[in-house]
């Protein structure tokens, strides 16, 4: 039986007046716009994608809520 490997998570959360970028729950890195955070976490799921890795990237909205983005096209998936 084979077995899966957990999926790395980035999620881009607001911080104290900056944005985050976490893998798996820890810092990834901080940046002064949620546009910069997003790409950040999108080249790094892309790059993780390509050596066969499982990604899952999650994005904070407006409303605070995390959303789930596809990590090859940023687009919301729910």
């Amino acid at each position: 039986m084979a077995t899966h490997a957990a999926a790395i998570q980035f999620t881009v959360i607001r911080g104290e007046g900056d944005w985050r970028v976490l893998r798996n729950g820890k810092n990834s890195g901080r940046f002064d716009f949620s546009v910069d955070a997003i790409e950040s976490a999108l080249v790094k799921a892309t790059t993780l994608i390509d050596k066969g890795e499982r990604v899952e990237v999650f994005v904070q909205d407006a409303a605070g809520q995390l959303r789930q983005v596809d990590p090859v096209g940023g687009e919301v998936l729910h």
